[in-house]
């Protein structure tokens, strides 16, 4: 059993296993009745207002109950996430995306309380940058041959939100927009000006610091070579 639950998590990727073990561990304390769920639900004026800054973090890791079906969606949530940071060139880069998607998602939740947990929705908003990034290579094929765009499902769950459980459009838009903005940063952006606009900090200054040393470089040459 042990070498099972070994494999299992050694073979998914640094950032998803922390979030996936976090995860697990808040639903059993949860369950076990070590934690109270109604003082770990995320509200903006709780979190700014009276300094409960704890809630983010218990909110970026709650995905619902110690039961089998949230158990069921935390494992197949795993492995798209998996998949979603292994397609990243390294680490510094995904945590980057997913800290600027949460800063976005952070910042609409001045205008109207989520409808999930952070941790739920950043999920679905980094689903829909890779079903973005990714959608002509992922065409589900239905009975008959018919392909159709995984983009889809986002805009079918989106509009039973909307419709169906009469939630606000600033709400549904909550859903999908931060994963829209980096993705089009990112994949229009970035080609339209041929930069790279999603660089950490750490890449940007690594960059100015080479341009810096490569300029004094050349002007210390010239320099000798004028003498």
């Amino acid at each position: 059993m042990d070498a099972i639950v070994q494999h299992i998590f050694g073979d998914i990727p640094l950032v998803t296993k922390i979030w996936t073990i976090g995860c697990l561990i808040e639903s059993i304390m949860i369950k076990a009745g070590a934690m109270d769920r109604m003082k770990l639900l995320y509200s903006f004026d709780l979190v700014f207002k009276k300094g409960q800054f704890e809630r983010i973090i218990f909110s970026l890791f709650d995905y619902g109950d110690f039961a089998i079906s949230s158990l069921v969606n935390l494992y197949f949530s795993t492995l798209q996430l998996s998949d979603l940071e292994n397609s990243f060139n390294n680490i510094r880069r995904y945590l980057w995306v997913t800290f600027l998607m949460t800063l976005m998602i952070i910042y609409m939740t001045i205008f109207t309380p989520p409808v999930y947990s952070l941790g739920t929705i950043l999920h679905d908003n980094l689903t829909y940058y890779q079903l973005q990034k990714n959608g002509n290579r992922l065409n589900l094929q239905l009975l008959g041959g018919i392909n159709i765009s995984p983009m889809l499902i986002p805009l079918y769950t989106n509009m039973i939100m909307y419709f169906a459980y009469d939630k606000s459009l600033a709400q549904v838009t909550m859903m999908f927009l931060p994963g829209h903005i980096v993705y089009y940063t990112d994949c229009v952006l970035s080609k339209l000006y041929d930069i790279d606009l999603l660089k950490t900090p750490y890449d940007w200054w690594q960059l100015v610091h080479t341009t810096t040393e490569t300029t004094r470089v050349d002007n210390t040459t010239g320099e000798t070579e004028n003498d």
